[in-house]
């Protein structure tokens, strides 16, 4: 079997995801600076290869015709737009420097814009299958379970893995991760760990679903894969995503009560329990601090009155403040110190206390795109999930029932468009209170680029 120079360019895109398990132990920021160095290199070796393809294997305005269809269609186009704001706010940046190069510890400045973007276009030029999905998907999930993996050596001490804890602690690994620090894996940051899973467990929901629910070893094999993702999804405690995770699941049942009659009274009992417990929990665990202490316990403080809550606030403010003085292209990427420096509020400082008096990041996505990328980066951000519902709403039906199988059964259909729907809900709602990193961004680029898949032309004619 020949391997073409289009197959060595998929697999490079296959082996990027699984850049979030690398760490290296020796550098200043070990759990940043190589996953972007390996990033990096294996989006820029699948352009090399795409390029050697088109010049000595393709057919003769193959890759031409293709690409003239690609950017007609809506959502390339927005992404497209968002990127180029992306880069003007660069331009325009009150460090251009520092906006488009980054720094060792972030790394997300335009320069990695553009890898992004890349990312996004190679998989939308060569991935023309289900069967590419299903592989890339697969060794997104792969990946996760390598970053799960690392944090278990690392709780076990092995030498050359690293995380947050200490050997004085005592016991084994399980013990460490489940009584220890928030679990971190190799991602370096409990915050990042549970959006990155959020987007892993759909992919495995796409996997599972796509092939209906008769076959029960594989039932069981997905349910027990994805309670193991959502496991370490807890365990990493983090609020913002936890509350994303709900507003997502809600979402979800909302369209299946929606669009399934069968299955309405179902999904309507189901919304109104989950209310229930959500409101009753809440009710009898608000305010108690002894809850942080056992595994997952502080996703159940969840309130506008901690200090972590009040200094995102306290930050949005400068954020806000910065838009207004700058509101068209932003301060740039990366320079949201400034931002924050020049409209500091003094209630971060309180004397005598353990307190974040610094901020690079607004700790939100929402003003975090307002100030460093402005209204035009702002506007051209929301105008991708603009389309994205658009697309949903609009044209979901024609996509996913078109066929006499769905037709036939139409449950597993419905369910896939409900998680098309809930995970940028999902996304949206935890990006109120968290930042995007590469982890995050790589899925919000792949999901961009399925989302694209299931709605180009081609693939609605072909289902």
């Amino acid at each position: 079997m020949t391997i073409t120079l289009y197959q060595i360019s998929k697999l490079f895109i296959y082996a990027s995801v699984f850049c979030v398990i690398v760490v290296i132990p020796t550098t200043f920021f070990p759990f940043i600076g190589g996953k972007y160095y390996v990033f990096r290199f294996l989006v820029e070796l699948a352009l090399i290869f795409l390029i050697l393809w088109w010049a000595f294997e393709a057919p003769k305005g193959m890759l031409e015709a293709h690409l003239r269809q690609v950017f007609r269609r809506p959502l390339v186009i927005a992404v497209t737009v968002f990127v180029i704001a992306f880069l003007l706010s660069c331009l325009f940046a009150d460090n251009p420097n520092g906006a488009f190069w980054s720094n060792y510890e972030r790394g997300e400045g335009g320069f990695q814009m553009l890898h992004y973007y890349g990312l996004f276009l190679l998989i939308v030029i060569l991935f023309v299958d289900e069967h590419d999905w299903r592989i890339l998907f697969r060794c997104s999930l792969v990946a996760a379970a390598g970053m799960i993996i690392y944090g278990f050596f690392a709780a076990s001490f092995v030498d050359g893995f690293v995380g947050p804890y200490l050997r004085g602690d005592g016991g084994n690994a399980l013990q460490m991760i489940f009584s220890g620090s928030r679990f971190q894996g190799s991602l370096g940051n409990p915050a990042y760990v549970a959006p990155y899973l959020m987007f892993i467990m759909a992919w495995a929901c796409w996997l599972w679903w796509e092939k209906g629910f008769q076959n029960r070893a594989r039932n069981i094999a997905y349910s027990v894969l994805l309670l193991f993702y959502l496991t370490f999804f807890v365990l990493s405690e983090t609020r913002g995503a936890f509350v994303g995770l709900v507003a997502a699941g809600f979402a979800f049942l909302a369209y299946l009560a929606y669009s399934n009659r069968r299955v309405r009274k179902v999904t309507m009992s189901a919304l109104g329990v989950l209310a229930f417990l959500g409101i009753l929990v809440y009710g009898v665990f608000s305010g108690r601090s002894n809850l942080e202490s056992i595994p997952g316990g502080r996703l159940l403080t969840v309130s506008a009155s901690a200090l972590s809550a009040q200094t995102r606030t306290w930050s949005w403010g400068a954020a806000w403040k910065g838009f207004l003085e700058r509101p068209i292209f932003g301060w740039g990427p990366e320079n949201f110190s400034t931002v924050f420096d020049k409209y500091f509020d003094p209630r971060f400082f309180v004397p005598g206390q353990n307190t974040e008096t610094w901020f690079d990041r607004a700790h939100s996505q929402i003003f975090d795109t307002l100030a460093e990328n402005g209204a035009f980066g702002f506007l051209a951000y929301a105008s991708i999930f603009a389309v994205i519902f658009y697309l949903i709403i609009k044209h979901a039906k024609h996509v996913f029932f078109s066929s006499a199988e769905a037709h036939a059964h139409p449950l597993h259909h419905h369910m896939l468009v409900a998680l098309l729907l809930a995970l940028p809900v999902g996304y949206l709602v935890q990006g109120l209170v968290i930042f995007d990193v590469l982890p995050i961004y790589i899925n919000l680029f792949i999901f961009w680029a399925f989302l694209n898949y299931q709605f180009s032309p081609h693939h609605a004619q072909h289902e």
